[in-house]
């Protein structure tokens, strides 16, 4: 496996190292440490360089920024090495969304790891900016880090069926995770009673029977759907239960989580209702901004267009 993990001076990067500490990557994994030295562009094409004074201070502003990513590499670089992964680390200058997403998709990484917010992202908002970018654009899962950890002990999975959630358990699934996670498979199935308030037929008597019969077909698809997986994850030797929810899907999963208090949520970049030309669904989205924990967005590797 190909992981780039991109780093700033923000407490959220040292989480997003610790959580892909607790991973347990295999030893053959290869991890890219990479910082994005931002380069601003104002009106006019004016960067902050045309501004740095003579020859001789941009060559010290120049020095003095390269001992501080040096420094800031290192961290994250000696944390992972004890993990017995390869790693390299590396130093891009430009836009930090473009960056990390070119160089993932450079390197062919199957998994981009981002704190959830950077340096200098406001407290009011719960996702930074540059996580949002690379959530929506990547063509590999992303790991959005939340909260620090030294293990993954409990890991939640939400599943609808679609070749995109299937895509999230196939990557948890080859990871893998660590032998002792315990495994929660949830799925939300939407609420019928806005339905109820809408009429099929003219007859009151039929258009509830047609509700029910469409309810209990439901019930038994999502039995079916959470037990399949369920057993995908024991086969692999994980303790493994199951959740069957009701309700709008990204308000159960984020429910689901708080009483759960999982170190990971992992669920697909879209759903069955996820349509070819969006990046990223809506479920994913609210799930990976509001979360108060990292999330995992899965995605199969060149699957983007």
């Amino acid at each position: 496996m190909k992981v780039l993990l991109a780093v700033d001076d923000s407490s959220y990067s040292e989480r997003a190292t610790e959580t892909l500490k607790a991973l347990k990557l295999p030893s053959q994994t290869e991890v890219t440490v990479l910082t994005v030295v931002p380069e601003h562009n104002f009106l006019g094409d004016i960067s902050l360089h045309m501004f740095r004074g003579t020859a001789a201070a941009r060559k010290r502003a120049h020095k003095t920024q390269e001992e501080r990513t040096a420094e800031l590499l290192k961290g994250p670089v000696d944390m992972l090495r004890a993990s017995r992964v390869k790693v390299e680390s590396l130093v891009c200058q430009g836009r930090p969304a473009e960056e990390i997403l070119n160089k993932a998709r450079e390197m062919g990484a199957q998994l981009i790891v981002i704190g959830a917010k950077g340096e200098g992202d406001s407290p009011r908002f719960p996702l930074g900016g540059v996580a949002q970018k690379v959530m929506k654009y990547a063509e590999a899962s992303v790991l959005l880090a939340r909260e620090k950890t030294t293990s993954i002990r409990r890991v939640l999975v939400a599943t609808d069926g679609s070749k995109y959630s299937d895509e999230a358990v196939g990557f948890l699934l080859d990871m893998p995770l660590p032998g002792k996670s315990e495994v929660f498979v949830v799925t939300a199935m939407q609420s019928w009673n806005p339905a109820l308030v809408r009429a099929f037929t003219r007859d009151w008597k039929t258009d509830q029977q047609i509700l029910r019969d469409l309810q209990r077909s439901e019930e038994d698809r999502a039995q079916i759907l959470v037990t399949e997986t369920k057993k995908r994850f024991r086969e692999k030797g994980y303790e493994a239960s199951t959740m069957v929810l009701k309700g709008e899907p990204a308000e159960e999963i984020l429910g689901a989580a708080e009483t759960l208090n999982p170190n990971l949520i992992a669920l697909g970049a879209r759903g069955l209702t996820g349509i070819e030309a969006f990046l990223l669904g809506s479920v994913a989205q609210r799930v990976a901004r509001f979360s108060s924990y990292s999330v995992l967005i899965g995605r199969a590797q060149g699957h983007q267009k």
